[in-house]
């Protein structure tokens, strides 16, 4: 634990440590872990959207927030025995449900993510799955919605899918030809394909199997009382509702990737949290 402590000195956003404590916890202790433009390390620093949506939070509440870095299949494990209190870019499942509340902000899709020449030739990852003969790589801790993960079990079961520790082992067997694919997000794969020499051979595709999806905040029951969730939950709903979510995808991506991201608009967010989502 104590090189996670370590790396995320520095890392602390909020008011002056006494306005900070009126009605927030003496630090709200987040968990990130490698998603590419979402959170990422850079010269020491945890960054991303991420990082850029708890600041926007520690400036709405004044309440202090430290970042810790775990593998993915390691983030919920850690939030579910209260060690850290938060997480971002997350998907709702019953599973964190049971331990933890949830506060959608953006949405999440998946595409598919083939080196050429294989990507040329496919319509999505059930085409990929029927006439194709390559191996997936996918990041062990990631959700899936069903029809993808019925897909990746049809894959599995033929022996054509590899579960690997983090996204930066996925796209670095991809860049050295060790893969044939992956199933990624626009945050994830852009930051990639921009820093990975690639040299234009990636190919990638709209999956029709795949719904977007809420991705948000999950909030620990265990360590966060109702108080500290019900203002987490207000400056979220205020972010959202004032559309300052989009604004912050927009320091990392295109006019063009924001829009297809944000493209249901911020209605279906803002019902999902009037019902306590």
């Amino acid at each position: 634990m104590r090189s996670r402590i370590l790396l995320a000195v520095g890392l602390c956003f909020g008011l002056a440590p006494v306005q900070a404590r009126e009605g927030c916890p003496a630090v709200t202790r987040v968990g990130v872990s490698d998603l590419g433009y979402t959170s990422f390390r850079e010269d020491g620093q945890i960054r991303g959207i991420s990082v850029d949506v708890v600041k926007e939070m520690a400036r709405r509440t004044g309440c202090q927030f430290e970042f810790f870095w775990y593998p993915r299949q390691r983030l919920f494990v850690e939030l579910e025995a209260g060690r850290i209190d938060m997480t971002l870019a997350a998907l709702r499942t019953p599973e964190r449900d049971a331990y933890a509340s949830f506060l959608p902000y953006a949405y999440l899709q998946y595409d598919l993510i083939l080196a050429e020449p294989a990507g040329q030739h496919y319509a999505g990852l059930s085409d990929f799955v029927a006439r194709g003969t390559g191996r997936l790589n996918v990041t062990r801790g990631m959700a899936y919605d069903a029809a993808v993960e019925t897909q990746l079990a049809l894959l599995a079961s033929a022996g054509r899918l590899e579960v690997v520790s983090d996204f930066e082992t996925v796209f670095g067997k991809l860049e050295m030809g060790r893969a044939d694919g992956t199933l990624a997000t626009p945050p994830i794969y852009a930051r990639h394909l921009k820093t990975r020499n690639f040299k234009d051979r990636l190919s990638v595709i709209p999956l029709p199997e795949a719904t977007a999806q809420f991705t948000g905040v999950y909030l620990s029951k265990k360590t966060l009382g109702a108080d500290v969730r019900g203002r987490y939950a207000a400056a979220v709903k205020a972010m959202v509702a004032e559309q300052v979510v989009p604004v912050l995808y927009a320091r990392y991506f295109d006019d063009a990737t924001v829009k297809r991201i944000f493209r249901q608009g911020p209605a279906p967010l803002l019902a999902a949290l009037a019902n306590g989502d």
